[in-house]
């Protein structure tokens, strides 16, 4: 199991998004890669972007930097994302996570888990799953 406050924390201390700079960058990382597809709604207050080609899928958080690379990543989309923590990743539904939301809600205030009781197991959790809490 995988300590995703450990990763949160790291990518908090790089990275907090302010005003327009998560729009930004998605742009940029659009413009690395034609074949790139952005999907994330922002009307929505989605507060997970994933961005996918044929090698290659991120998710990336709105409100920090943090971002879950899972495929072959080149060196220019690690010169843009270099300002957060980059976590490798095999897939997206391994539950390999755990998570202690008591210290979450304290110290990262950013990232707010929705999921009510027991509907996902803080101590074994998939990123699918992190996305559907915290969106």
């Amino acid at each position: 199991m995988r300590d995703l406050l450990k990763e949160l924390v790291v990518a908090r201390n790089k990275k907090i998004y302010k005003d327009k700079d998560f729009i930004t960058l998605l742009s940029i990382i659009k413009g690395l890669n034609m074949d790139n597809k952005i999907n994330w709604d922002e009307g929505a207050g989605e507060e997970w972007a994933f961005i996918n080609n044929s090698s290659l899928s991120i998710m990336l958080n709105t409100k920090i930097g943090i971002y879950f690379v899972r495929g072959e990543i080149s060196d220019d989309y690690l010169y843009v994302l270099n300002d957060g923590n980059c976590v490798y990743v095999n897939n997206y539904d391994l539950k390999e996570w755990y998570i202690d939301l008591e210290y979450l809600q304290k110290n990262i205030p950013e990232i707010i888990w929705h999921a009510s009781g027991d509907s996902i197991d803080t101590n074994g959790f998939s990123l699918d799953e992190l996305y559907f809490a915290t969106v």
